[in-house]
């Protein structure tokens, strides 16, 4: 009779360990659809109770806490996804901006540097990185960093920007010419935020808020996440 009942209990729990992978599927696809920041990380939370695989839900929670500042929560979030997805240099990249606005300036250029090893082609790890190495006062390496993401292709503000960290490192070296000449090559590419970003520094959030953010967010979606997942199939 024990056995019977332990062999119930155990077809029980294999019939509904589909379901709970299906049911992590579906929060995370309710925090897709969810117009609210807050039920939008619950869904992702609930989601990673059920799969704490399901790595596109610690990046998509990231996200969200990025917004809100919470960069202790973003690095937690961007750990977890990049153990996960080791080879994916947008992962990489979001996380070195957690460390980069938790003031962890090497760190930052940890993963920045990992993620530019990944896809050597993309300019925001340059720039990023570039504003780290400015901040630990390593001004040459700032300067080459910011050259070369300002040869690459990228959103205007990532250019912007990376003219802006070049300017206050030059400033920095007592090469005022080449600074003013930054300065105003930033502001021709990004007016609304170059002059306020450059006086206050491109890793406050909260005195330029929104200054390239869309543009990081947009590049993260392309580079990680892919709309909608869909349930896996079952075997016939």
């Amino acid at each position: 009779m024990k056995r019977k009942v332990l062999i119930f209990f155990v077809a029980l729990w294999l019939a509904a360990a589909p379901a709970f992978g299906m049911n992590a599927i579906a929060y995370f696809n309710l925090g897709l659809e969810s117009s609210w920041a807050y039920k939008k990380i619950e869904y992702f939370t609930k989601a990673l109770d059920l799969d704490p695989g399901l790595a596109r839900a610690y990046a998509m929670r990231g996200i969200l806490y990025y917004f809100q500042e919470k960069y202790g929560n973003v690095i937690d979030d961007y750990e977890h996804y990049t153990r996960l997805m080791p080879k994916d240099a947008g992962g990489h990249r979001m996380l070195g901006m957690g460390y980069l606005k938790s003031g962890l300036y090497k760190a930052a250029i940890h993963n920045f540097s990992r993620a530019i090893e990944i896809d050597p082609g993309l300019s925001d790890p340059y720039a990023y990185r570039a504003e780290a190495h400015r901040l630990l006062g390593d001004h040459p390496r700032a300067i080459a960093d910011a050259t070369r993401a300002i040869s690459l292709p990228g959103h205007l503000r990532v250019t912007s920007s990376a003219y802006s960290t070049r300017s206050k490192s030059y400033r920095a070296l007592g090469r005022i010419e080449d600074a003013d000449a930054d300065i105003s090559k930033s502001v021709d590419l990004d007016p609304r935020y170059a002059i306020l970003r450059y006086l206050t520094g491109n890793t406050d959030l909260k005195q330029i808020r929104g200054a390239g953010l869309m543009c990081l967010i947009g590049i993260a979606f392309v580079l990680i996440f892919r709309l909608r997942l869909k349930p896996p199939k079952k075997d016939k």
